[in-house]
């Protein structure tokens, strides 16, 4: 159920990225970081990805999610673990089983990208983000800094622009390595390159 992602230092959790809501929207507007999105194109469009994401998303969606997903998660060895390397959060619902699983598994880093901001803040509303999250709010558009209103955010830059700390990843054959930027609180906003 978990994603293996070489460039991560841990496991991850994908859904797909046609099934956006904020994404899709973007999908449609040229310099969105969201246009020409490389989880809607090559090997994600393969038959057996798509069967594999329409699994995960039932998954989301099912009433045992929470204890099945801290199950996956006893068995990864590493304590970093990020959210949606492909896809977005769906709904509060959805949000607030992610927060319980978080919470739930304090030996754990986790790591959660979003373009869901209203979503999340809703959530927010009913529980609190536990201490071992880092929610980071995307900016919507390549090169423009992203909003001020979440303490944790991330950009996409297709040139020299670069908001607070830049992702090493192209410069270590596309690999964190060592870098824990994205799941570091101490880390307002991370920069990565498109691609």
């Amino acid at each position: 159920m978990l994603s293996n992602t070489s460039k991560m230092p841990g496991k991850s959790i994908s859904l797909d990225a046609f099934k956006c809501i904020t994404g899709s929207v973007l999908a449609e507007i040229p310099n969105s970081v969201c246009f020409d999105c490389y989880a809607r194109k090559g090997a994600y469009r393969f038959p057996v990805v798509k069967n594999k994401m329409f699994e995960r998303m039932a998954f989301f969606n099912a009433s045992n999610f929470v204890p099945v997903m801290l199950m996956h998660l006893k068995k990864t060895k590493n304590e970093f673990f990020r959210w949606f390397d492909s896809g977005d959060v769906q709904s509060v619902e959805m949000a607030l089983n992610i927060l319980e699983v978080c919470e739930r598994s304090p030996e754990k880093n986790h790591w959660i990208p979003t373009k869901e901001h209203k979503i999340w803040k809703n959530a927010l509303k009913k529980k609190a983000l536990p201490e071992n999250v880092v929610l980071r709010f995307s900016a919507y558009m390549v090169n423009k800094a992203p909003s001020n209103n979440w303490q944790w955010s991330s950009a996409v830059t297709d040139n020299n622009t670069i908001f607070g700390v830049e992702c090493n990843a192209p410069k270590q054959d596309g690999k964190c390595l060592d870098c824990r930027a994205c799941w570091d609180k101490n880390v307002k906003t991370v920069t990565y390159h498109k691609h």
